[in-house]
């Protein structure tokens, strides 16, 4: 498993910023799967793999809050900034509820982010090619 956790670092580490927000959200989108997974699911210890995967949800969806860059584009960070804080809150509420359509619906949030971000992140890569 080493050799497979090296990669993924490196894959990261080696990444263009568009690149890495993009992969934040393929992870956000799975584990958010499979926390609706497991409120589907019957099994002992499901609430302990939900918190899990939230947890690591609420930290991506942090990390991206902590990375806007106001200065960019002021409007776009103000809309992405109460989007990613709304998240963050909706994670919580639904961990004390286990609402598997709420949890549909962060994911229905975060892949309409990610196809945003894959079209900027397709955009830029045309632009350095061009240029």
């Amino acid at each position: 498993m080493r050799g497979l956790d090296s990669y993924r670092q490196n894959r990261v580490f080696s990444a263009p910023n568009e690149q890495v927000v993009v992969m934040l959200f393929e992870m956000a989108i799975t584990r958010l799967e499979s926390a609706r997974e497991a409120m589907e699911g019957a099994e002992r210890g499901c609430r302990v793999k939900v918190a899990e995967d939230f947890a690591v949800v609420r930290s991506i969806y942090l990390e991206l809050l902590n990375a806007l860059d106001p200065e960019a584009a002021p409007e776009m960070v103000k809309n992405l900034a109460l989007t990613y804080s709304w998240v963050v809150r909706r994670l919580g509420e639904l961990g004390r509820e286990h609402n598997v359509e709420g949890v549909n619906g962060l994911i229905r949030v975060s892949q309409t982010l990610l196809e945003a971000f894959r079209h900027a992140a397709e955009h830029c890569n045309d632009v350095a090619e061009a240029g």
